[in-house]
């Protein structure tokens, strides 16, 4: 799309396309640390020090990230030097960004590795879950539960480290295949010849990104956005990105990887119902909402949705955004005055009807008093040609929107 054709853009917006890029996982995919496991909608390190750049901390400045996902936030501000603390709801979430800012030794980590690899594969499979065994060969299962039961043997720390590598090495094995909202199951050769290989390549990998006596002050743990009830310092500034309200279910796409860290299917499905309502099947929260009142652009898309959608969304939809005012009124307890809050977030479209999330998240956060500093488009997303075909090309803006509490 040339420059001049690109949309007019709401006051106080303005385009940043160089940075789309950064919004994507991308960039991640050749970053050290951060390459070892990544989420659909990752951003990268480099936005966050683009964020940093615009709105500098103080030397002991401190960071939260309230919705961690693959840890980006958090491992990239340690590395610059500050505190940061990232909360999530998601298991998966906590023990990958964990791994990512553990303090290892990159001679342990090898010494440890030959250890592993002297492995067996496990003569006889235990129960395991349904979708596990459909995931895998029961060659495969045996060539990775053996290797479970070395790591399991190491310091946590260390076990965290090499389980991570095996995560990744399931995903390549797996035959439940990410395909936007949920996973399709597709066909593939017994490929329990290649695991111990993989897994070896991919803890190298992983070993060489180690740096020499580097300590990460930063905490990561489970913790519900709209709460906060376990984060007691306050923030100079808040960089996350919370699910988009796109229906996708992230316990359903990473389903095997939940599975594999020891989660029932009844742990998964209560993940499921607690998560943001960014999907049709999460509940509220049950909070108080007193003085939450629906932005009228919100109002309006609702009103303007076909009477054929699915009439879960507008459900979700309510939900959504009564979430993102909820985890801004917990945010408001936890920020230093002035503190600024960068969210990126994404707009999307339902039966036609464009959800402006940017815009509507404005209005939530002058409900609790914050500031509107500037919003970046960092990106515009082409809707599918079905729902060109359908509705017309209106593209779909990635953005950053900057929020400050006032003193």
């Amino acid at each position: 799309m040339r420059h001049a054709q690109l949309p007019r853009l709401p006051k106080g917006f303005e385009y940043r396309l160089e940075l789309r890029d950064c919004v994507t996982p991308q960039l991640l995919k050749a970053q050290p640390v951060h390459r070892w496991f990544w989420f659909p909608h990752s951003f990268s390190p480099q936005l966050v020090d683009e964020i940093l750049k615009a709105y500098p901390l103080p030397p002991r400045g401190s960071v939260l990230d309230p919705f961690v996902g693959a840890g980006t936030t958090v491992r990239r501000a340690c590395d610059l030097g500050y505190r940061a603390v990232g909360v999530d709801l998601s298991p998966l979430s906590v023990f990958v960004s964990q791994a990512k800012l553990a303090h290892l030794d990159k001679a342990m980590l090898e010494a440890q590795l030959q250890d592993i690899m002297a492995y067996r594969p496990e003569a006889t499979l235990p129960a395991l879950p349904a979708r596990l065994t459909r995931a895998f060969t029961d060659k495969e299962l045996r060539h990775l539960l053996g290797l479970r039961h070395r790591i399991s043997a190491l310091p946590e720390d260390a076990a965290s480290f090499f389980r991570l590598a095996l995560l990744r090495v399931q995903q390549r094995v797996s035959r439940a295949a990410p395909d936007g909202g949920w996973f399709r199951w597709v066909e593939k050769a017994d490929q329990s010849h290649m695991i111990a290989r993989w897994f070896e390549e991919q803890s190298r990998l992983q070993i060489e990104d180690i740096a020499p006596d580097k300590k990460l002050r930063a905490k990561v743990f489970l913790e519900d956005a709209r709460r906060l009830r376990h984060v007691r310092s306050s923030f100079d500034l808040v960089i996350t990105s919370p699910p988009y309200p796109n229906r996708h279910d992230y316990s359903r796409i990473f389903h095997i990887e939940l599975l594999s860290l020891g989660l029932s299917d009844e742990e998964i499905k209560h993940i499921r119902h607690h998560a943001l309502r960014s999907n049709i099947e999460a509940k509220s929260p049950q909070l108080p909402t007193d003085g939450y009142r629906p932005p009228a652009k919100l109002r309006k898309a609702l009103a303007t949705l076909p009477s054929q959608t699915d009439p879960r969304v507008s459900g979700m939809l309510q939900g959504y955004f009564q979430d993102l005012w909820l985890t801004l009124k917990a945010l408001s307890r936890r920020l230093k005055d002035n503190a600024i809050c960068a969210f990126v977030v994404g707009n999307v479209r339902h039966g036609g009807v464009m959800i402006y999330v940017d815009e509507i998240l404005i209005d939530l956060a002058a409900q609790l008093g914050f500031i509107h500093e500037q919003t970046w488009v960092a990106r515009l997303r082409n809707n599918s040609a079905q729902q060109m075909k359908c509705f017309g090309r209106e593209p779909a803006r990635e953005s950053i929107v900057f929020l400050r509490k006032p003193a």
